[in-house]
């Protein structure tokens, strides 16, 4: 029989395998995927490995750092790095690997190699331009075209971060009076969340992209390590190809990060990006005022050249008319008298054909006077017997009608033998109107007859 062990036992012998199997510190390359720091200050991870072609974990293990260490290597990490140590990071660390009876296997982090981070950051970020060149989109959202004078401005940043009110002060009381329309839309600029946050407000944005003119998406200084979304894949992609111009001022001091590379404009703070936005519109109005002096400039020297042929022509044209005047005067006068001439042998022709006419017109007046006085005699004699024999025609019509008015009248339809028939209240007059069973009224000349449906026949 195998020899008997208790769970005690077994685990020393482990740990005795484990410390005689490594007895030295060894550098370990891991993804952080759980990070917990307990309130004595120790930091306690969860280290993965995983396949990179599917991103599967092939391998895990607990590390966990002491206190004392952890207060060093965190911000030596961080100066170095510039980005938080937190989860998700790829680290290279130097630890020892330990086994404890009770507790398992588990790594002691006694140093931390920044640079290589470092690289695992730059060879993503790499990686998310490549994407996008491949894609591409890294350079779609600098083809838009930006209004000469975006007034109309949707903002993302946090309500409270400080650059976002230097942005407002300097674009809302800007020293030439210009007026903007800017519409913050609230996003967490940093942390785990600040990625999905972003892209939310850009969806809220998207939702009124025929309002707005550009996006300027701000962020006033911090450290750097809060800075890493904006190299992520997901949200510069958003970026690139958002249907308005975006004009970033997220605070990069010294790197470019992959949302400045994708942003139709970049600036280096929020105030600057108030700056672009103010001397845009100075620019344009510079423009406006430049053409308008050249515009009256111009239209100055076309008036003085125009005054210039003016004068010149009419030196030209003032004797010319005035020896027309004078020619005209002289065929005018010699119409007015040859006028005057024919007017006088006008007057004494129609004369004469007017008292003709009058002559004419007093003999036939005569006739007609005549001719109706004979007219009138004759109506005089015929009126009498016209309107008698209008009376008689007429009292004839009158008894045709008062005969046909008694012929059907209802009471007489009822005595030559007709009768009316009713279905509660109302008149049938075909036999679909009634059912078997139906009780119905029939009025007679003299009284009324209540009958009920036994059988019917339609026609």
């Amino acid at each position: 029989m195998d020899q008997e062990l208790t769970l005690l036992e077994l685990n020393r012998k482990i740990k005795d395998a484990i410390d005689q199997s490594f007895p030295l510190n060894y550098w370990v390359i891991a993804e952080i995927s759980e990070m917990k720091v307990n309130r004595k200050g120790h930091c306690y991870l969860e280290l993965v490995e995983k396949d990179e072609a599917d991103d599967r974990i092939i391998a895990k293990a607990r590390g966990m750092i002491w206190s004392y260490t952890f207060r060093m290597l965190k911000p030596y990490f961080e100066n170095a790095t510039g980005q938080e140590f937190k989860q998700g990071l790829k680290i290279m660390v130097q630890a020892s690997v330990e086994f404890h009876e009770l507790y398992g296997l588990s790594m002691h982090i006694s140093d931390i190699e920044p640079s290589y981070t470092l690289g695992d950051m730059a060879r993503k970020r790499m990686e998310t331009i490549r994407k996008l060149e491949e894609e591409g989109i890294l350079k779609m959202n600098r083809q838009l075209p930006l209004a000469q004078v975006p007034q109309k401005i949707a903002v993302v940043s946090s309500q409270t971060a400080a650059g976002y009110r230097d942005f407002m002060e300097q674009l809302h009381h800007n020293p030439y009076g210009y007026v903007f329309y800017a519409k913050l839309f609230p996003a967490f600029m940093q942390g785990d969340q600040a990625e999905s946050s972003i892209i939310q407000a850009l969806e809220k944005i998207y939702r009124h992209e025929d309002f707005f003119e550009a996006v300027a998406i701000i962020r006033g200084g911090g450290a750097q390590a809060d800075l890493s979304c904006f190299d992520q894949y997901t949200l510069a992609a958003h970026l690139a190809q958002f249907p308005l111009p975006v004009v970033s001022g997220i605070g990069h001091e010294k790197d470019e990060s992959v949302v400045d590379m994708v942003a139709h404009t970049k600036q280096k703070t929020p105030t600057a990006v108030a700056d672009f936005l103010v001397n845009r519109a100075y620019q344009f109005e510079d423009r406006l005022l430049q053409a308008r002096d050249r515009i009256v400039q111009q239209t100055n020297r076309f008036i003085q050249s125009e005054q210039q042929k003016h004068q010149n022509l009419s030196g030209r044209i003032v004797p010319n008319v005035n020896a027309l005047i004078d020619r005209t005067k002289t065929r005018l006068e010699r119409k007015a008298e040859k006028l005057t001439h024919l007017n006088q042998m006008f007057m004494a022709s129609q004369e004469q054909k007017l008292k003709d006419h009058s002559s004419r017109m007093a003999n036939t007046s005569q006739n007609v006077i005549q001719n109706a006085g004979y007219e009138l005699k004759h109506l005089e004699r015929n009126f009498p017997k016209s309107v008698e024999k209008y009376i008689s025609h007429t009292k004839k019509q009158l008894e045709n009608l008062e005969r046909a008015k008694n012929h059907l009248d209802p009471e007489n339809v009822l005595k030559r033998g007709f009768s009316i028939t009713q279905l509660n209240g109302r008149t049938i007059t075909s036999a679909d109107q009634a059912g078997e069973g139906d009780v119905l009224q029939t009025r007679l000349y003299k009284g009324y007859i209540e009958s009920t449906v036994n059988r019917k026949k339609e026609e």
